[in-house]
This record gives structure tokens, sequence and C-alpha cells, in this order.
């Protein structure tokens, strides 16, 4: 036998005694060859419907894991924000740091200045319609 497949097979055929005009080596040695080619495609036959059975199976519960995570994600961000909310909102008030500090003398200088804190918050407001005003004159131009 060339590659050794079906090995029992080929002893037991060369084991009996033959009628030498009936039947010969060749054809026994084909009998071989289809015995073995019909157990090797049923063999890739199971292993290819297996192997198809495992990627069906896989493709399937990627999907239906899918599925099952976009119902459950309103659940699922329900839960999460009220976590962090009631984390947060529960939590003691952080303290705030200053953004720039100025010395003692400029700020003696603003306090002294009357009604200071108004006059602050007038002018923010009319800087901030300033920057109003411009932003829509540019997208009227746009």
């Amino acid at each position: 036998m060339t590659w050794g497949y079906l090995g029992e097979f080929w002893d037991s055929v060369n084991s009996t005694t033959l009628n030498a005009w009936e039947y010969t080596e060749g054809w026994f040695q084909n009998i071989g060859n289809a015995v073995a080619g019909a157990l090797g495609n049923l063999f890739n036959f199971i292993n290819h419907n297996v192997s198809d059975l495992f990627v069906f199976l896989g493709w399937f519960f990627s999907n239906l894991s899918f599925i099952f995570g976009q119902l459950i994600s309103p659940i699922k961000y329900l839960f999460t924000f009220s976590k962090f909310f009631f984390g947060v909102a529960l939590d003691e008030p952080s303290t705030t740091t200053e953004i720039w500090s100025f010395s003692t003398t400029t700020i003696s200088v603003f306090d002294a200045i009357p009604y200071w804190s108004e006059i602050s918050i007038v002018l923010a407001i009319a800087i901030l319609l300033i920057f109003g005003i411009a932003i829509l004159k540019l997208f009227t131009r746009i």
C-alpha cells in the first residue's frame, strides 16, 4: 500500500487464496481505494457539517446576544444614570479653585469703587450681548 490507509483490510485481502483468473491484485487495490475514499468522504462530510453547525451556532448566539443587549439597554441606561446621579448628588460638594488671583492692592482698588459687583455684572452682560450680536451677524452673512 502506498499510504498505509486501511492496512487491516488490505492484509485480509492479501491473506486469502485467490483464483488468479478472476480477481487480480489491482482489483483489490481499487476496492481498497474505493473503501478508503468512502470513509474519507464520510469523515470529510461529518467534519464539514460539524464545522458549519459551530459557525451557525456562533452566528446565532452572537445575534441573539446583540438583540438581547439592545432590548435591555434602556434599563441599563436608567440604572447607570441613577447610580451616577445619586453618587454625585449625595456626595459632599467639592471646593472650587479660583481661576486667577489678584494681589490685595488690585482688589482694594476694585472694592473702593461703589457698586462694583453690580457694575461688573452689567459689563459682563454687555460683553455677552456684543458677542451674541456679532455671532448673529456672522450667521446672517453666511
